[in-house]
């Protein structure tokens, strides 16, 4: 079996949410020259992974976007992501409102949920149907699904549906994942429906908690969808780098460490 690198999963990650990602857009994500994306995405489409297009590249196939998106999202550091789900599972209390997103972090979250058998009815807003699935069948966890769109790419649920969907819901802690968090330009992420979405749920939910293992620090997706002011926690792996974390703590951030 052949090896890809980090670099390239995460351009299968990108090209994975949407239809066509340029070598441009590419190079800003990843902080790299795009003469190195292009020798990348060569990798790739000789790999059979993706398809090139004048100036950029797509998946070869929705299905491959799909199982790219997911799975490979997945398994991408999957042990941190553990570790990572266990402790964000410790903040969750009985009788709580909390929105899950459609990261792959908190999906790991979700799963370490299954084992807290002594929480009494919480409620849990999921935004991604893996997650919803992932908490099939926990008798003291109500599912609470919003409507809206189906990402097929990602399996998010997005759209304006969705964002009226929490005018009237009173939820205590929201638990999201990023693309990029640094302190210049605070939480960001790739999908403009997917950002539209978050910044309602930051606009209206008492707690925001980031769960994000140490890859996503002084990474910058396509746009902010919050501040680091308005993050009360951010729970990471010993990876993250030191710097960033001083300057995040600085702004009155809570940061909790995984090994």
């Amino acid at each position: 079996m052949v090896l890809i690198s980090l670099r390239c999963q995460k351009i299968l990650d990108a090209l994975a949410g949407r239809e066509i990602v340029t070598v441009r857009e590419l190079s800003y994500l990843l902080s790299v020259t795009e003469v190195t994306i292009r020798s990348d995405l060569d990798t790739l489409a000789k790999l059979g992974k993706i398809s090139r297009t004048h100036g950029g590249a797509r998946l070869v196939e929705e299905r491959v976007r799909q199982e790219y998106t997911f799975q490979t999202r997945k398994s991408l550091n999957s042990h941190i992501k553990q570790k990572i789900g266990q402790e964000a599972a410790k903040l969750v209390g009985s009788l709580e409102s909390v929105l899950l997103d459609s990261s792959t972090t908190v999906l790991a979250l979700a799963h370490a949920l299954r084992a807290r058998d002594e929480l009494k009815d919480v409620t849990v807003i999921p935004t991604g149907v893996w997650t919803a699935i992932e908490l099939m069948g926990c008798q003291n966890i109500n599912v609470l699904m919003p409507s809206g769109y189906l990402r097929h790419a990602s399996g998010s649920i997005a759209g304006l549906p969705t964002q009226g969907f929490f005018n009237d819901l009173n939820i205590q802690k929201a638990f999201l994942g990023a693309w990029g968090i640094s302190p210049e330009n605070g939480l960001t992420d790739t999908h403009l429906l997917e950002i539209e979405l978050k910044k309602t749920i930051v606009g209206k939910v008492g707690e925001i908690i980031v769960l994000a293992d140490g890859s996503k620090f002084y990474q910058t997706g396509l746009a902010s969808y919050a501040s680091l002011n308005q993050v009360r926690r951010i729970i990471t792996d010993s990876t993250a780098p030191a710097g960033a974390l001083e300057k995040i703590e600085k702004l009155g951030v809570q940061i909790t460490m995984v090994n």
